[in-house]
């Protein structure tokens, strides 16, 4: 599956543009929101922790699982463990952050469940479990036989990235319904917080690009080394 260009320059791609977006998110929803909160007579700082959690955990740290094995100079069992790790935790803060929207809106009154974007959310978190769930079966523990491993890569590899390209869509959506209910609610539609939600989500759109790029270009292997996503 891989491309014929070499996959060094996409990881500092993937570093920098998440570097970037981890600090755009939270100066978003601590400088321009008010900040985060779990408990709050003020229901905008329970949901504030949604965008954070979602870009943070299933975009940057899952994009950042998926590159692992081309970014990082180790034996394929460390990389493994921190492709699976990383997965995890990514997953995690996943659940927690679509946790705190269902908060949200029970806490305010709001239905659930009624977007386009609500709908993808779920079926991504979904698909993301059963990956993860996968991966950890088939090439962690107990592990599938040599064979059924080498037969199914491929498979996990497209379903992985096939995940990841839906949640970087997903995200977008969930940038743009935002931002329209704000200016609904009286936001300037040309205002520097307007402009910081677009330029976050473009900065998203970029960053899942360059994981896709990384994971599908070539990179020198060690002779023990496989790399699913």
């Amino acid at each position: 599956m891989a491309l014929g260009v070499p996959a060094l320059p996409f990881p500092f791609a993937v570093h920098l543009l998440g570097i970037a977006g981890v600090v755009m998110v939270l100066v978003w929803n601590i400088y321009f929101r008010g900040g985060l909160a779990w408990n709050s007579s003020n229901k905008g700082l329970i949901f504030n922790i949604h965008p954070v959690l979602l870009l943070i955990g299933l975009i940057i740290i899952g994009g950042e699982a998926i590159i692992s094995y081309k970014s990082l100079s180790l034996k394929k069992e460390i990389k493994k463990l921190i492709h699976l790790v990383l997965h995890a935790v990514a997953l995690i803060l996943g659940i927690i952050g679509i946790y705190t929207a269902f908060k949200f809106h029970n806490e305010s009154g709001i239905d659930n469940l009624y977007s386009l974007h609500s709908w993808l959310g779920i079926g991504v978190i979904v698909l993301y479990g059963i990956q993860w769930i996968f991966g950890f079966v088939m090439f962690f523990y107990p592990g599938g036989s040599s064979s059924l491993r080498s037969n199914t890569l491929p498979w996990h590899v497209l379903f992985g990235l096939f995940v990841y390209v839906l949640a970087v869509g997903t995200a977008s959506l969930g940038f743009l319904e935002k931002l329209t209910f704000l200016e609904g609610s009286g936001l300037p539609k040309y205002g520097s917080e307007a402009l910081l939600v677009n330029f976050t989500a473009i900065v998203t759109i970029f960053y899942g690009t360059f994981v896709v790029l990384s994971a599908i270009s070539h990179a020198p292997e060690a002779d023990d080394d496989y790399a699913p996503i």
